[in-house]
């Protein structure tokens, strides 16, 4: 039980030293990811909250396993904006959910829906 508390206060941890770090440019992710996001993003959001088509359409714009659709999504919440797209930024304090979100969508638990 301690080793799992550990875990998540590292975790967090990290998400922490990513928040104070310059912002990410949209370099973090393919040409080809860009593209299928600038795509994706207008659409869905239409529909969807803002910060979850962000998420969706990071992780289902990756063309490889699960992992890098997690980890897309992930960079995602840390993100913004997302390839030039006015995307909103996630609050500090929303890191969590968004990163369980993503987890929910591409962690292997449970099939991830296309946006």
């Amino acid at each position: 039980m301690e080793g799992k508390k550990r875990a998540a206060a590292i975790a967090a941890l990290c998400m922490v030293l990513l928040l104070m770090q310059a912002r990410p440019s949209h370099q973090q992710f393919s040409d080809y990811a860009c593209e299928c996001i600038r795509q994706c993003y207008p659409a869905c959001r239409d529909s969807t909250p803002p910060w979850l088509c962000k998420i969706k359409c990071a992780g289902s714009c990756h063309n490889g396993d699960r992992k890098d659709a997690l980890t897309a999504c992930r960079i995602a919440c840390l993100t913004s904006p997302v390839c030039g797209l006015s995307t909103p930024p996630v609050a500090p304090g929303d890191v969590d959910p968004c990163t369980r979100e993503c987890d929910k969508l591409w962690g292997g638990h449970g099939h991830a829906k296309e946006p």
